[in-house]
């Protein structure tokens, strides 16, 4: 009687969960949780605190204002002159250029890797990847070594003779921060070429070179337009993170360059002014938000996964 029992009350679950309604539900419940509570609850305050305000007792005041915005661009100049602008346009231009970096650097490499067996792959991913087993933290510190009037290479440089004091481009301060990120960013770059260059039928290439076309047309022609999803995906990986970058441009800029996580950072730990940093940080969001449309514009959703 029991077993009998035991056989319906099982029977009555597995049936419960049969429904393809039910299935998608079970499937994609915890994934929608997740993104509820960390992504989209934390995403929709800030919005809301980037209209109000926090007065002089760090309590928010929950009145509708446009002052956030607004205080952004104030001072006593021109809005280009001040501070947020600044260091808006800097953010901009760092992950720009680090995006370029990445792409120039890893496109050779992606496509040797595409033409060459899994035995090779698996070793120069293994090379690639092997500085990332460490803590990003670590990693930026090991730069901070690396740069400044005393740091590593300038005091290679001093030491054989190519010059005789320190070289304000292996200083601390952009191009620094430019190689930092890069460093952290370049495999997204890498993994999402090779993931597009992979499936590709290089005889094509060939054929086009035996038909009189230069290596350089038969690399814009044909082998470029069939990477391009590959080559977005890429960017997006490495531009978001690099433009809203905190810790490397900490390390690594060493009070030289502000950029806006920085800037924010530092308006919320010093005065507590969320209201100012949430509408600061919005400003990061729609830059986010414009680039996923234009990559969009271009390619599929499924095409950004490098298929």
């Amino acid at each position: 009687m029991s077993t009998d029992s035991s056989a319906s009350v099982r029977e009555r679950f597995i049936a419960a969960f049969t429904s393809r309604e039910r299935k998608l539900g079970l499937t994609l419940g915890p994934g929608l949780v997740w993104l509820l509570l960390f992504l989209l609850a934390p995403l929709t305050f800030m919005v809301v605190v980037s209209f109000v305000s926090v007065n002089e007792a760090y309590a928010i005041v929950w009145e509708p204002t446009l002052d956030n915005y607004t205080g952004l661009f104030s001072g006593s100049g021109p809005f280009w002159e001040t501070p947020f602008f600044d260091a808006l346009l800097l953010s901009y231009g760092i992950a720009a250029v680090t995006t370029i970096l990445c792409l120039v650097l890893s496109f050779p490499l992606a496509y040797f890797l595409a033409r060459r067996d899994d035995r090779v792959f698996k070793i120069v991913i293994f090379l690639v990847l092997l500085p990332f087993f460490t803590m990003y933290l670590v990693r930026a510190y090991s730069w901070l070594l690396m740069f400044g009037p005393s740091g590593v290479i300038n005091r290679t440089l001093i030491k054989l003779g190519l010059v005789s004091g320190p070289v304000s481009l292996f200083n601390f301060g952009v191009p620094a921060i430019v190689v930092g990120l890069t460093h952290a960013y370049f495999p997204y770059m890498l993994l999402s070429l090779y993931a597009s260059m992979e499936g590709l039928d290089f005889s094509m290439f060939e054929a086009s070179r035996d038909l009189g076309a230069s290596r350089f047309e038969a690399l814009r022609d044909i082998i470029l337009p069939l990477v391009l999803p590959g080559m977005i995906s890429g960017g997006l990986f490495v531009f978001v993170p690099s433009l809203g970058a905190f810790i490397t441009p900490r390390f690594l800029g060493q009070g030289k360059v502000l950029m806006i996580g920085q800037l924010i950072e530092s308006r919320i730990t010093e005065l507590y002014a969320i209201d100012y940093g949430s509408a600061a940080s919005m400003f990061i969001v729609v830059s986010i938000v414009v680039a996923f449309a234009l990559a969009f514009r271009y390619v599929s959703i499924e095409d950004l996964g490098g298929a």
